[in-house]
């Protein structure tokens, strides 16, 4: 079976995004991960110590965790 997990995200605006998980967690078959947003795009880090998060695809702010709407 398929576990899905959901992360909320919003920008300073209000507008919202969301990271969904899917991952196969049926034991003695082949382990897979698949991640997939929506409302957001992935930020490049510009520094190798920086760690690379979501901007938002309408305004380009900066993503940040929110509650589940």
């Amino acid at each position: 079976m398929t576990m899905r997990s959901f992360v909320y995200f919003a920008c300073p605006n209000g507008h919202r995004g969301e990271e969904k998980t899917s991952e196969n967690d049926q034991p003695y078959s082949k382990p897979w991960e698949s991640v997939s947003v929506k409302g957001m795009v992935q930020d490049t880090a510009v520094d190798e110590r920086d760690a690379p998060g979501y901007r938002c695809a309408e305004c380009g702010l900066p993503m940040h965790l929110a509650l589940k709407p």
